[in-house]
């Protein structure tokens, strides 16, 4: 496989794993732990700011956010 078509399977991996992070349904297997989501989430999002595509990192860091919030909520409630 060339390098290019390599890069095209790349940038088409990562933007379908965008497009089911940002669907309704929630698309974390249940084995994936907080800490896990947010650096998939965080090499998601530097992947589209080399792309300058900052809508979709400013979609990804609402997700982070929420990720976060629940991490912290866990925390707080032990």
């Amino acid at each position: 496989m060339t390098q290019e078509a390599m890069d095209n399977y790349l940038e088409l991996t990562l933007k379908e794993a965008y497009e089911v992070l940002t669907s309704n349904s929630d698309p974390w297997p249940n084995s994936f732990q907080s800490k896990k989501k947010i650096k998939f989430i965080d090499q998601l999002i530097i992947y589209f700011q080399e792309k300058e595509e900052y809508e979709r990192c400013a979609e990804l860091l609402k997700i982070k956010n929420t990720v976060t919030n629940e991490m912290d909520n866990r925390k707080s409630s032990n």
